[in-house]
């Protein structure tokens, strides 16, 4: 799919562009989808805004790191709990489909990265982190979007 036909790696190793609004809902892996993101914050405009998907797995399967089925949402919940625990990044998940994250940056930003998240499951997501997430409806989103 995409215009791209190329890794987001290295689309990102040649761009030269910014982008008012990226969206990210590639190989659908934890460490990729934070390596999109890390790249994706690099070339956002003043004002932009990152949309990431799967960011709520509805079950174990849904969230396991290999595909056994054809919708699929991997472990990108993990960058969730990162993005909002990170300084100067607004952030907030919209319960839409299979959680659709809004991210704008602020002037000075520090993404997060939390090692030892890498080895949590999907227990560990319903158990531990899903009731700290800022998730929203689509009216609090469309707020949100505007900057109320």
């Amino acid at each position: 799919g995409g215009t791209h036909r190329m890794t987001s790696d290295d689309f990102f190793r040649q761009n030269d562009k910014n982008f008012d609004v990226i969206f990210i809902d590639g190989l659908h892996t934890y460490e990729q989808t934070q390596q999109d993101i890390i790249n994706s914050l690099k070339f956002l405009n003043t004002n932009g805004m990152i949309l990431i998907h799967d960011l709520l797995p509805g079950d174990e399967i849904d969230a396991a790191k290999k595909r056994y089925l054809p919708g699929w949402s991997g472990d990108v919940w993990k960058v969730a709990v990162e993005l909002s625990q990170s300084e100067g990044l607004d952030f907030k998940i919209v319960n839409i489909d299979t959680g659709v994250g809004i991210l704008k940056k602020k002037e000075n930003y520090s993404y997060k990265k939390i090692s030892e998240i890498k080895n949590e499951n999907f227990d560990d997501f319903y158990d531990k982190y899903l009731d700290q997430l800022p998730i929203i409806n689509s009216l609090e989103a469309f707020k949100f979007i505007d900057g109320n």
